[in-house]
């Protein structure tokens, strides 16, 4: 008989009238396009995140409270968002940049920048360490020794995020509303993690993320941090799964920057993921409630976003993504249709209204 795997004590799952407290009565969304979003998943193993981490959740109007971006005294000049690779590793080829930038670009309705390279990361054999080379103002060098842990054995190493972060500090652009690193460098920032794939600053304005773990090639131990190995694969869709991977890792993360807690009314981008399995299972997408907290950021119309996703979708061959969104528009798109109809008989009806006083 297999295990049951419950939720971490003390989570209580939101009924249906949570959710819709949390959505917001004021909501447009019809009750046909919220039953596209599936519920929260229930437990399958000990490492996910909601059988380790009990959270409360974030409504619409808790986010409202708490963003910052939303107060009015933000900055107007920080409107972009900023890409940056941390060096020129070869490996990176098989992560396009520009893909993640439009991804990103079309997801959060904001435009997105690629800074260019402006360190370098290169090992350093007599210290066992990785040393990264930056380039500052007036072209100025410098280097920095990065915290590392290295296995002789296996001849693994991992760079500690919280150093990128402090080089990241000194560098973010005065336009940008954050700057994001991406590496395919293996991360870890305490020693008891197995792995990270990023950390963020939301004060500091600044995040760094490794795609070394989604990789589709590596299979990973789930006890030491520097047991890994390739596997054998003739699979010609390893950019795309990359790519898809990233694009999720990505856009939950810069979600947190702007002030989107982790969701627990629907499977959503939002959630929280506890392993790499869970992380890989959840949807690229977000729920009712997290997209209303993104439209009020951005400002964005729900279908044109939809249609931008949908195009993206369809260049890269996601198609369980390309259906969803097919689905979602078409609720969309006949809801306003219903809608302006509407709108357009109340609008006679006050004009035949108003010519019957007048003929009187």
């Amino acid at each position: 008989m297999a295990k049951v795997i419950s939720f971490v004590r003390g989570f209580r799952v939101p009924k249906q009238k949570d959710i819709d407290a949390a959505l917001g009565t004021d909501a447009s969304f019809s009750n046909e396009f919220k039953a596209t979003f599936a519920s929260l998943p229930t437990p399958t193993h000990e490492a996910d995140w909601l059988v380790n981490y009990k959270e409360r959740g974030q409504t619409y109007a808790e986010f409202l409270d708490d963003c910052p971006f939303l107060d009015g005294d933000d900055d107007p000049v920080r409107k972009y968002i900023y890409l940056t690779l941390l060096d020129d590793d070869d490996r990176l080829s098989v992560l396009n940049i520009n893909h993640l930038i439009d991804y990103t670009q079309r997801f959060f309705q904001m435009e997105v920048k690629l800074l260019p390279l402006f360190t370098n990361i290169n090992w350093n054999e007599t210290k066992r360490s990785w040393i990264c080379t930056t380039k500052g103002r007036n072209d100025l060098i410098r280097e920095t020794k990065l915290r590392t842990r290295h296995d002789k054995i296996s001849g693994h190493s991992q760079i500690c995020v919280n150093n990128i972060l402090t080089l990241l500090k000194r560098s973010i652009p005065t336009d940008a509303c954050y700057l994001v690193a991406i590496t395919l460098h293996d991360f870890y920032s305490d020693e008891s993690d197995l792995f990270i794939a990023g950390l963020a600053e939301g004060n500091a304005r600044v995040a760094a993320f490794s795609f070394f773990r989604y990789d589709p090639r590596l299979t990973f131990g789930s006890e030491f941090w520097y047991d890994w190995k390739i596997k054998e694969t003739k699979s010609l869709s390893i950019p795309q799964i990359i790519l898809l991977r990233s694009c999720r890792l990505l856009t939950h993360e810069i979600g947190h920057l702007f002030g989107i807690d982790h969701c627990i009314y629907y499977n959503c981008l939002m959630n929280g993921s506890g392993h790499l399995d869970e992380d890989f299972s959840q949807p690229l997408f977000l729920c009712p409630i997290d997209l209303r907290k993104l439209s009020q950021l951005s400002k964005s119309d729900f279908v044109q976003r939809y249609e931008q996703l949908l195009e993206f979708c369809i260049t890269h061959q996601f198609d369980e993504e390309i259906n969803i969104l097919k689905k979602r528009l078409e609720i969309l798109k006949n809801n306003q249709s219903i809608k302006k109809n509407k709108n357009s008989n109340s609008n006679e009806s006050t004009r035949k209204t108003k010519r019957r006083k007048n003929n009187r």
